[in-house]
């Protein structure tokens, strides 16, 4: 669930592009989610600000992958809750509950708090050949 990922926001919708450039909408407009969603790898989601903390809530996922690079497995009952809140200018507080009665027996819950990089800090292209056996084949000659 912590990938590295590219945001970018309008009015009404928020995309954010994870590592392999899957893409995932965010819609902030109050709709709904569709009754008939034909499920995804990353779901449908829509969120709502309560105060100053973005909640994003998600569901319709296919069961084609894993929750996290571990493996933990899921199914397509899974719903997940972010929750996104800035206590300061340097940070980030990222909440995430995962509730999936079809994998899971009780919902649980993942928090991280993210720093901001300094603007003198450059952040690097995340290529993921770390411990790659086959590394040869990945790069061009």
């Amino acid at each position: 669930m912590f990938l590295p990922y590219r945001i970018v926001q309008t009015p009404n919708i928020l995309v954010i592009v994870y590592e392999g450039d899957l893409p995932r909408q965010i819609h902030l407009d109050g709709r709904p989610h569709p009754k008939d969603w034909d499920s995804t790898y990353v779901g449908h989601s829509v969120g709502r600000w309560e105060g100053d903390e973005l909640v994003v809530d998600t569901v319709g996922f296919n069961d084609k992958t894993w929750i996290d690079i571990a493996g933990h497995p899921l199914t397509d009952k899974l719903h997940v809750t972010e929750r996104y809140r800035r206590p300061d200018l340097g940070h980030l507080e990222i909440q995430i509950t995962i509730e999936d009665p079809g994998a899971y027996k009780k919902a649980w819950t993942m928090r991280k708090t993210s720093e901001l990089a300094p603007n003198s800090e450059e952040i690097g292209q995340y290529i993921c050949t770390e411990n790659n056996q086959d590394v040869t084949h990945l790069v061009g000659k």
